[in-house]
């Protein structure tokens, strides 16, 4: 095992993709498919079936906790705006009322 840090800008088209041949490999392609550039994950053929299948399930619950992360605050932001909308609506309909214009 290598010990190093790379980062990888991931965007719209970045590409995901994993196959379990005779050793289960997970590619991310952050540039698009068959592009250069990309992350290959590959279990270690030593460890069982069942060994694989607890690093692919460890792997699995952190992408899913950070896309859940990403997801609440995309929620927050979501209602924020929503919440601005609608003050913004009512003000106008208040001032509407009242006679006054912006």
């Amino acid at each position: 095992m290598s010990a190093y840090t790379a980062t990888f800008f991931l965007g719209m088209k970045a590409h995901f993709r994993g196959n379990t041949s005779v050793h289960p490999v997970f590619y991310v392609e952050p540039d698009g498919e068959h592009r250069p550039g990309y992350l290959t994950f590959q279990l270690d053929s030593k460890l069982s079936v069942d060994e694989q299948l607890k690093v692919a399930d460890r792997f699995a619950q952190a992408v899913t906790a950070w896309r859940d992360e990403i997801a609440a605050r995309a929620d927050q932001q979501r209602t924020a705006a929503d919440e601005l909308d609608a003050a913004r609506e009512e003000i106008a309909r208040l001032k509407a009322e009242a006679g006054e214009t912006s």
